[in-house]
C-alpha cells in the first residue's frame, strides 16, 4: 500500500526547488501528510552562517513555508554536511514515505547535482523519490493523468500498484507503458506478445489481473526514455512513475534510463522500488 504519511522536502531555494515545494504542498494537503523541510548547508560554502537567526537564508525559508504551507503540519530542519548523505540519513532514520526534490541544485551544486546528490538519493533511498526537473509557473499542480512506465522485470507489479493507488487517490487516469528496446521503429508494435519473454508475459499477467480491464496498457518500440517521454507528452501526463532496482548488473543502464526520463519528462517523475528487489539493505 502506497503511504504518504511523512514527506521529506529538501530545499535549496532554486526555482526548481520552489516548484518541488509547490508539488509537496499539494500532496501534503491531499494526504494529510507531515512535511519536513530540510536544507543542508555545506560548512565550506559562503552561505554557511546565513541560517543564523535573521540571516538571508533563514528569511527565505520562512517566506517559502508561510506562503506555500500555511496551516499544514510542517517542521523545519537545517543540517550541515554532504547534501545527499544528510537527506538519506534523515529519510532512513525517520521512516520517510516519500522524498520530493528538484533535480538540479543551487550555487556550487548546480552543474553536477544530477550526477551526485540526486543520483545518490535515487540509488540509496529506502522510499519512493519524486523528482521535479522543470519549474512550472502558475496554478498548483493537478494530477489527472498518470503514466507508469515499466520494463516488466520481476517486481514490476509493485510499481504499477503504487501508480494505481496514487491515481485512485486523485481520481486520475492511469496508463501503463512498456517499451520494447529491441524494436527500432517508434510506435505500437503489431504483436507485442511475440516480443515478450516468458518472465515479461508472466509479470504482465499479474499486472492485468491486479489492475483490471479498466486500466489501459500500451506498448511502444525504440529507446525506452524517449518512448516514455513521448507518451507522457501525448497523454498530457501530470506524473510519470518508474521502477528502480539495486541489482549490480543493470544499475548503470537503469540509472542512465532514469536520469534521461527525469531530464526529458514534461512532468515530475517518481521512482519506486520494484517489489522483488526491495530497497537497499532490505
Amino acid at each position: 500500500m502506497a503511504s504518504f504519511g511523512k514527506i521529506l522536502l529538501p530545499v535549496d531555494f532554486s526555482e526548481r526547488s520552489v516548484d518541488a515545494a509547490r508539488q509537496a504542498e499539494v500532496l501534503a494537503r491531499h494526504f494529510h501528510s507531515d512535511v519536513t523541510v530540510l536544507h543542508v548547508v555545506d560548512p565550506d560554502q559562503p552561505e554557511f552562517g546565513a541560517f543564523e537567526p535573521g540571516g538571508v537564508k533563514a528569511r527565505e525559508l520562512e517566506t517559502l513555508l508561510s506562503r506555500d504551507f500555511a496551516g499544514a503540519s510542517i517542521s523545519r530542519i537545517v543540517r550541515n554536511g554532504n547534501p545527499a548523505r544528510e537527506i538519506l540519513d534523515f529519510a532512513g532514520s525517520n521512516h520517510v514515505d516519500l522524498i520530493v526534490m528538484a533535480s538540479h541544485g543551487y550555487g556550487p551544486f548546480e552543474s553536477f547535482v544530477m550526477g551526485s546528490v540526486a543520483a545518490e538519493v535515487l540509488r540509496d533511498a529506502n522510499c519512493p523519490v519524486w523528482i521535479s526537473a522543470h519549474a512550472q509557473q502558475g496554478l498548483p499542480p493537478m494530477f489527472r493523468n498518470v503514466l507508469c512506465a515499466v520494463d516488466l522485470g520481476p517486481g514490476s507489479e509493485s510499481v504499477t500498484n503504487w501508480a494505481s493507488q496514487f491515481a485512485a487517490a486523485f481520481r486520475a487516469r492511469l496508463v501503463v507503458l512498456h517499451a520494447i528496446r529491441s524494436l527500432e521503429s517508434e510506435g505500437q508494435p503489431d504483436s507485442p506478445d511475440e516480443w515478450l519473454s516468458y518472465v515479461e508475459r508472466e509479470e504482465l499477467g499479474k499486472i492485468k489481473r491486479k489492475l483490471g480491464k479498466e486500466v489501459q496498457i500500451l506498448f511502444a518500440s525504440g529507446d525506452i526514455p524517449k518512448a516514455a517521454c513521448r507518451h507522457a507528452e501525448k497523454l498530457k501526463a501530470d506524473l510519470v512513475v518508474i521502477g528502480r532496482s539495486p541489482k549490480t548488473d543493470d544499475v548503470g543502464t537503469a540509472r542512465t534510463t532514469s536520469f534521461t526520463m527525469i531530464r526529458e519528462s514534461p512532468c515530475p517523475v517518481v521512482s519506486v522500488w520494484r517489489g522483488s528487489d526491495g530497497p537497499p539493505g532490505a
